[in-house]
């Protein structure tokens, strides 16, 4: 996995395979807009073609990333949908 920053400053968490897939963290002020892109150019034409992404409050995504640690970790609670 590699984290990279953009020359328009969003976060890009990419995995290690070809094509590679990544999650984008894209910050406007206060919140972040998370959304995943594709090394693959007809993937990441059908991702911005929908325009489909997750909006959070910073806060909010800086607590909710610490409770996915916590899981992966092997620190479970309950956590269900």
């Amino acid at each position: 996995m590699k984290i990279k920053i953009d020359d328009i400053g969003r976060i890009h968490m990419i995995d290690d395979f070809h094509p590679y897939g990544s999650i984008i963290f894209d910050i406007a002020d206060e919140r972040v807009g998370v959304y995943q892109d594709s090394g693959d150019p007809e993937i990441r034409t059908a991702f911005e073609r929908i325009e489909e992404s997750a909006e959070f409050e910073k806060y909010e995504l800086i607590d909710g990333l610490k409770e996915v640690i916590e899981i992966l970790e092997g620190n479970y609670r309950e956590y269900t949908l």
